[in-house]
């Protein structure tokens, strides 16, 4: 019997967390000007990696200057990629014996889990960038259910919404694309739909807007899927979750309201024709959130 090998449900959290959780990062990267500065000059790659008998996983992360991404194809500074980096650039190497400790390291379920993360940063803590990586994907533990910031923390709540939402809609569809059997059956017989998710603008008290209305959307078409940022504007949503604010948003995120009585509490309005769908929706959407998040505490 192999005594290194993940259950298929770790295998699928692993890229979950790979190509749906980390290109979250992108929001603080490009919205938080503090972030912004530290990666201004940064030519490097960060790896992830973890061993395993059957299924070993890896992505690598690139960040380029303004200067270097002119001269790629792509011209992206940030972007996230499956498998190893085979480049000239420098490397932050985070590698991990079993993808149980990756795992236990991102979804942080307790402190002993977490000094998972020494050992490989020890063996990088010289290499240019790796603090400032560091510090970024602590950005990540926004998305987790008890961390719930109120109105009196507005940009809080806005980066948590937004990385979620973003986040969860990726990793819907990552997951349908990789052959999890509770997507692929929902999306198998849908006509061409869209699901979309619109956050109202983060306002002060006095009404004043201080972050722009957040929007995220899944489109669903004969077991195909594609997630997108901002609202699919070449057809109407099938299913439209509407919230007034992000507090509402969060309200559902963080398990403060089941989705039935966030809609009671006028937390989320769902307008279209696919009520039904909607709670088939966010029943999937919530057991992919507990495949990357611990459990709420209590």
């Amino acid at each position: 019997m192999s005594v290194n090998k993940a259950s298929q449900q770790d295998v699928l959290a692993a890229k979950l967390f790979f190509t749906a959780a980390f290109p979250a990062m992108r929001v603080p990267l490009e919205e938080d000007p503090k972030q912004a500065a530290k990666f201004r000059d940064l030519n490097t790659v960060v790896q992830f990696s973890a061993e395993d008998d059957e299924n070993p996983v890896a992505c690598h992360i690139v960040f380029l200057s303004e200067e270097e991404a002119a001269k790629t194809e792509e011209g992206k500074r940030f972007k996230v990629y499956e498998g190893k980096y085979e480049g000239d650039l420098p490397v932050i190497d985070m590698a991990f014996p079993s993808i149980k400790s990756l795992l236990g390291v991102f979804k942080g379920n307790s402190p002993l889990d977490m000094l998972g993360i020494v050992k490989p940063l020890l063996k990088n803590m010289f290499k240019k960038g790796t603090f400032r990586f560091l510090f970024l994907m602590l950005n990540l533990m926004k998305m987790m259910p008890d961390y719930v910031p109120d109105a009196s923390d507005p940009w809080g709540q806005y980066l948590k919404v937004k990385m979620s939402l973003y986040m969860i809609t990726r990793a819907m569809s990552r997951a349908n694309k990789l052959g999890w059997e509770p997507m692929t059956k929902w999306t198998e017989k849908q006509t061409d739909r869209i699901y979309q998710f619109r956050v109202g603008a983060t306002r002060d008290k006095d009404g004043n807007e201080l972050y722009p209305e957040i929007a995220a959307y899944l489109r669903v078409k004969a077991g195909k899927t594609k997630a997108g940022r901002g609202e699919y504007t070449r057809k109407r949503p099938f299913v439209l979750l509407d919230f007034p604010n992000p507090d509402g948003c969060i309200a559902v995120l963080s398990g403060r309201y089941e989705f039935v009585q966030a809609v009671e509490h006028k937390c989320v309005t769902v307008i279209g024709s696919g009520d039904s769908y909607a709670v088939q929706f966010n029943n999937i959407m919530n057991a992919l959130q507990a495949m990357l998040v611990p459990e709420p505490k209590n």
